[in-house]
């Protein structure tokens, strides 16, 4: 009967079969007959109440339609297609039936009992299997494959006029309008009758104009066809693209500009493409033909760097012979990687927005209050006398009080506004419902490179290895000499090329080689070059002409040429690239290595890599530089460039020659500083998420701010046990050394543990192992993480969605490439990037810096509070006037015509509509504005509202019932306009009061929005409403009084009295909105509520709570076999650090004895020492666990196996004023901050590195080397030198191996 599809996927439903019922579609037509008709609206809103009614359920197998729901509740039908010829699929079994839903074609499973998504061809082949295609595909194949995957198309139709009309016509809302529109022509009421007809039909056809147009925009986009080279049997032939099928082979010509038209691996040949439609970036990107090996299974997902995908641009190629590449048709239409971007526009996931949940309700909960007061009218006009016209259409009339029929357009209305606020802001919204939900954000997802720092890396530095020692750091690379391996890795591992005369590529390699200052020649499709005996594509040189170098004329030798003959691009799944080379004139060729260190160290000799390699580059990433390692290769001089060419990636790279390191800078941009102080101070969660190294995300989140001063990170590190049958996951929690707020520079570190101030740090395979093994653990990392580094862009979602899972409201913030999965994920996402792939975020921001966010988000809120002012004003004006006139029902009376236009026309149409045109208020305070259109706050404003005016209706009907010249009113069956009376003429102006003191006190300003004042339409209608009420009240005329069937009271004192009761109402509604339920409900009370009764509610909440509450966690240097934690306590008056350390564990590092000072001034034991110590020795104990060897060899294999013996020298401290044998009572190690500069003041002094080489700062990165050299044991602090300063004693560097 039902079943699942796409189980325990993102997109996984439930399906259930029906089959057409002829007895239960009599029965249908029957109460369709029956109800008039109704019956048959209500199953054209159903999908499933239709289905079960005409159609009966049936299993799976036999059903002729289907129905889906998926997990957001959204509920699809389709048509099942019986194929009784059976298609034969990839894998050879019979296609006997099939459905398409949201385009992807679902077939019969039969051994599965179920529906299943089509598969790909490529899901079934090895990387071999490519190779053994090459002749194409026979004509039987291609039409069975024809008939499977059908046409490669990406097919948007654009639904008829007709459809669209009858669909929105349909809609609730619109049947609600015929509704009343129908019922105030037949009582006469034709004037506003007409302008909501006329509104009705305006608003269907702009909304049928607008779909359409959407729809042809994206069809005319998207619709692509081309004539495509492609090999059937074994012949070349042309073809429209529409007619490939996967498993072609189509032929791509070298000189480029060619659009593909479908997904396709590369099997001969290389090229260069621009994904930017898909990535967001718009630098070329090579491709590479897959390798023929047939022991490896293809992943779409991982193996990218051999596909060419649909929609992107083949800028260049270069072929393995002839003119042309041969590539492999893996996907067509909707099933390619540009499909599934199709789809996402065309099946967004519906926006979980509460507000639109609570206004459906509420709709419920006035049409039951409707038939009350429909009830209570039939019988008060049956009590007095009524005909049944009277009885009937004015009991019927009270529907149209209690919906407010403007509302769904003002909720839309506000929406335009702020998209227009924010178009001004140079903003762009792809959605604007999603503005709304920013006003509710929580947490704030930041990308690094391009969005929290600048996007353009700059050259700090390089810093060559010889004879595994580090040389001198040189900012200058030119002042190397010309046969550095260094300089030559530089000039040769990229994937660059020519385009339009300019050198293109990855903007970090244009600018390596530029530094460089070496020059590049492609030479495409030229034969055999005679000076290699092969092919070569691509010659790097340096200037033939002299260059000036350190004081000296430098000559480049005139042979000294590199060709670059074979590129494995940078992946980011292995974090680098790798070149064959070959320089001219030599015999063998050369293999170039470059990416992140640690990955560029795995495939070193660890006799090539110095001993200091991990404390160096430590150094570096902790200032925010990012570092960059290369290494080199010599092949052996006997291999032939066939045997070069069949050797795999792995072989190329192994046991290759460090060369050295290459230090990039990247500044923090000037906008980030006050976005994330804004931030900040509105208690929103800030979050960096990016691929570069854990260290440098800490340093650059430190200097930005978005670590806060006094919270402490914890590093988060975690490996899988190989030791047992069940690997178990063990995870360390380390404290990084060089913390401002750690336990050696600061007391703050002291405050932060006690009161749980701490955050986690950790990179993306600690996220993944974590996330793949215990998901209670995950949950914390991520209620607390602050830094993710090197993570996946798939761990990026996965992160997003974690923390929508804990109840979070999300933005992520990122430059478009590598984000876009993120962005879509995320409740908001913002682009920073205006390419084309900015259409995966809601938002897109002009401005390349996250000064947009704090904005956004303050215009989420302005644009949430408006939507509940229009909603409150709509509830409330509908409410005053509905109680207004059940009361003159009492007497058998109810307001004219000219009456209602006043009300309706003047009072209510404009300000529903403008009263969210008011901007968001310059303060993003800390409190978050109300998400619940029902919560108690939205309710008893509005209820209490109510209770005022109608103590004022009941107040002024018994008052003028009192006067000594009041009539009372006489009633009169069938008379049209009825006698005018004293009590509906008072009530009627005490109900136009109510609709503007409701329009001034529900348009509130501060804390969300700018005051009314500055909404220029608002407040002009203010005036002119209260001006014009006031006159209606006092003016005295017979002909006015007989347009408006008045009977005016005869004192003008009276009219006075009416008109103090309406000043008293604004006055008293105002305080009691903005004081009492703004200034001490809302402000004090409900966050009171919340703490002290309610307590936490959501997941995160509750999960904040158990983290404070936990004693012990994280366990600082506790892990699952080490005993060794940190004790933190405070005591009265003075600070004391408490290190426990049993006996029962076992180090190597306790075996060494602790040295001490032996200046007579120093404080023997002293609190910084001891905790320098202590926090050595517990990273060691932490490092030791990973080693299954004895804790010898762990010292001996570190990271990189090196033999480096970690020194341990106290940090010097000034003199103290104590005697050196007693600890004073209160000890501030503020003094030890001195010596240590803020990250702003190291970032200043690495952007000196880019001088002129005479000036003495450009030496800054070399110091470091220097002091390396020296390694004193004990050291002063001078604050003499700069490197002194800077970087302080050597021993502190070498600590930080551990």
């Amino acid at each position: 009967m039902s079943g699942l599809v796409n189980k325990d996927q993102a997109d996984e439903m439930t399906v259930e079969g029906f089959a057409f019922s002829p007895l239960k579609c009599l029965l249908t037509v029957f109460t369709v007959v029956l109800t008039g008709g109704l019956f048959l609206i209500l199953l054209t809103w159903r999908a499933d109440i239709k289905l079960n009614c005409v159609y009966t359920k049936v299993p799976l197998k036999e059903a002729k339609k289907v129905l889906l729901k998926d997990k957001f509740e959204q509920i699809f039908e389709e048509d099942v297609v019986c194929n009784p010829s059976g298609d034969f699929s990839n894998n050879a079994t019979p296609i006997c039936s099939f459905f398409i839903n949201k385009k992807i074609k679902y077939v019969w499973d039969s051994g599965a009992r179920t529906f299943v998504k089509l598969k790909n061809v490529d899901e079934f082949m090895k990387q071999s299997d490519f190779h053994k295609c090459k002749e194409g595909l026979g004509q039987l194949t291609v039409t069975d494959r024809l008939h499977e995957y059908g046409p490669n198309l990406i097919k948007i139709s654009v639904p008829p006029v007709l459809y669209l009309v009858f669909h929105e016509a349909l809609n609730p809302f619109y049947l609600f309008q015929a509704y009343t529109v129908i019922l105030w022509s037949i009582q006469m009421y034709w004037k506003f009758a007409v302008i909501i007809a006329i509104t009705s039909v305006l608003s269907v056809t702009a909304s049928v104009w607008e779909t359409r147009k959407q729809n042809r925009n994206l069809r005319d986009k998207m619709k692509s066809e081309s004539s495509v080279s492609v090999l059937r049997n074994g012949a070349q032939t042309e073809l429209s693209s529409v007619a490939l099928v996967p498993g072609d082979v189509i032929l791509l010509p070298t000189t480029g500009g060619v659009m593909m038209e479908c997904d396709a691996v590369l099997v001969e040949g290389t090229c260069v493409v621009n994904e930017s439609m898909l990535t967001g970036e718009s630098i070329p990107i090579t491709k590479i033909s897959i390798p023929d090996e047939d022991t490896i299974h293809f992943a779409y997902d991982l193996q990218r760097q051999h596909v060419v995908f649909c929609g992107t641009e083949i800028l260049q190629g270069k072929a393995q012979e002839g003119h042309f590449i041969k590539a492999v048709v893996i996907r067509t239409g909707f099933m390619t990687t540009k499909g599934e971007l199709v789809r996402a526009i065309l099946f967004p996931p519906p926006l979980d927005f509460q507000f639109h949940s609570d206004f459906l309700k509420s709709i419920y909960v006035f049409l039951s209050l409707g038939l009350i007061g429909m009830a209570y009218s039939l019988y008060m006009w049956i009590s007095n006398g009524g005909t049944i016209q009277e009885c009937l259409l004015n009991s019927l009339d009270i529907l149209t009080f209690v919906v407010p029929p403007i509302l769904p357009a003002a909720l839309t209305a506000n929406n335009a506004f702020a998209q227009k606020r924010l178009q001004k802001m140079e903003i762009f919204c792809l959605h604007s419902n999603h503005i709304c939900l920013c006003g509710g954000i929580d947490v704030v997802a930041f990308d690094k490179t391009g969005t929290l720092t600048e996007g353009n890396l700059d050259l700090a530095g390089v810093c060559e290895s010889k004879n595994a020692n580090f040389q001198e750091t040189q900012a200058d690379p030119t002042l190397l000499a010309l046969d550095s391996r260094l300089i030559q890795a530089m000039a040769t591992c990229h994937s660059l090329i020519e385009l339009k005369g300019e050198l293109t590529g990855n903007p970090l390699d244009v600018k390596l080689f530029d530094a460089i200052e070496w020059e590049l020649k492609e030479q495409h499709n030229m034969g055999i070059n005679p000076d290699y005996g092969m092919a070569t594509p691509t010659l790097v040189s340096p200037p033939k002409g002299s260059r000036n170098g350190s004081g000296h004329i430098k000559t480049a030798p005139s042979n000294l040429e590199i060709a670059i003959l074979k590129t494995y691009p940078f992946d980011s799944a292995v974090q680098r690239m790798t070149t064959v080379t070959k320089k001219k004139g030599a015999q063998q060729f050369d293999v170039y290595i470059k990416g992140a260190p640690e990955k560029i160290a795995s495939t070193c000799k660890p006799e090539t890599i110095p001993t200091d390699f991990s404390s160096t580059l430590m150094w570096y990433t902790k200032q925010g530089l990012r570092v960059i390692a290369a290494a080199h290769k010599p092949l052996n001089a006997n291999y032939k460039w066939k045997e070069v060419d069949d050797l795999t990636r792995s072989d190329l790279e192994q046991k290759a020659d460090f060369l050295g390191l290459i230090i990039m800078q990247n500044l923090v941009k000037a906008e980030t500083y006050a976005a994330i102080k804004e931030l900040h101070e509105a208690d929103i969660n800030t979050v960096m998420v990016t691929g570069d190294n854990i260290l440098t995300a800490i340093s650059v989140g430190r200097d930005c701010d978005l670590v806060k001063p006094d919270q402490t990170i914890i590093r988060v590190e975690a490996e899988l046990s190989p030791n047992t049958y069940t690997p178990s996951l063990n995870v360390a929690y380390m404290l990084e050394e060089n913390e401002k707020s750690n336990i050696v520079h600061d007391s703050n570190f002291i405050k932060s543990v006690q009161e749980k101030n701490y955050v986690f740090a950790c990179d993306g395979k600690t996220f993944g192992l974590i996330r793949n093994n215990d998901k209670a653990l995950l949950d914390r990392i991520v209620q607390r993480g602050k830094i993710f580094a090197r993570m996946l862009p798939e761990q990026k979602i996965h992160l997003i969605e974690c923390m929508k899972d804990l109840g979070r409201q999300v933005i992520m913030c990122g430059d478009g490439c590598n984000d876009c999965g993120a962005l879509k994920t995320a409740h908001a996402g913002i682009s920073l990037s205006m390419a084309e792939a900015s259409v995966a975020a809601p938002f897109t921001s002009r401005n390349v810096h996250i000064g947009c966010v704090p904005y956004l988000i303050r215009e989420g809120r302005a644009t949430m509070v408006s939507a509940f002012a229009s909603f409150k004003f709509g509830v409330a004006f509908c409410f005053t006037q509905l109680i207004a006139v059940l009361m003159i029902f009492y007497i058998g009376t109810e307001p004219s015509d000219n009456q209602y236009l006043v009300v309706d026309i003047g009072l209510a149409a404009l300000p529903i509509i403008m009263i969210g045109n008011c901007g968001p208020h310059e303060i993003l305070i800390k409190q978050k504005p109300m998400r619940h259109l029902l919560s108690f706050l939205p309710l008893f404003s509005v209820i209490s509202f109510l209770f005022f005016q109608t103590l004022g209706y009941v107040g002024v009907w018994f008052y003028v019932q009192m006067q000594s010249w009041f009539v009372p009113y006489k009633f009169e069956p069938g008379l049209w306009p009825p006698n005018p009376s004293y009590e509906q003429t008072c009530i009627f102006l005490l109900s136009c009061c109510a609709a503007v003191v409701a329009a001034i006190v529900f348009s509130k300003g501060s804390p969300y929005r700018k005051p009314l004042l500055t909404n220029g339409i608002m407040a002009v209608w203010t005036i002119a409403a209260v001006a014009a009420t006031i006159f209606m009240s006092l003016y005295e005329s017979q002909d006015f009084a007989e347009r408006l069937n008045f009977k005016i009271p005869p004192s003008m004192d009276f009219r006075l009295v009416i008109v103090g009761v309406m000043v008293f109402s604004c006055i008293f509604c105002y305080l009691w909105e903005i004081y009492f339920i703004d200034g001490v409900l809302f402000a004090k009370v409900l966050p009171w509520y919340k703490i002290h009764i309610r307590g936490p509610h959501l997941p995160f909440e509750r999960l904040e709570e158990e983290l404070r509450s936990k004693a012990g966690w994280p366990p600082i240097g506790d892990c699952k076999n080490n005993e060794i934690k940190i004790a933190v306590s405070m005591q009265s008056g003075s600070s004391s650090f408490r290190v426990t350390t049993p006996t029962t564990t076992t180090t190597s590092s306790q075996n060494k004895k602790t040295p001490t000072s032996s200046h007579p001034n120093e404080i023997q034991g002293g609190v910084a020492t001891q905790i320098r110590h202590a926090s050595r020795e517990v990273t060691r104990n932490i490092k030791n666990r990973w080693s299954a060897g004895s804790p010898q060899q762990e010292e001996e294999h570190h990271l990189l196996g090196a033999t480096e013996t970690p020194t341990v020298t106290p940090r010097p401290q000034r003199a103290a004023q104590t005697d050196k044998n007693t600890l004073p009572p209160s000890y501030s190690l503020s003094s030890i901050d001195d010596a240590t500069p803020s990250s702003s003041q190291l970032q200043r002094v690495i952007n000196n590195t880019l001088l002129p080489a005479h000036s003495h700062e450009s030496k800054m990165l070399s110091s470091w080397d220097q002091h390396q050299q020296a390694q004193p044991q004990t050291q002063h602090l001078s604050g003499s030198t700069a490197a002194t300063g800077l970087l302080g004693s050597s021993a502190d560097k070498k600590e930080t191996i551990c």
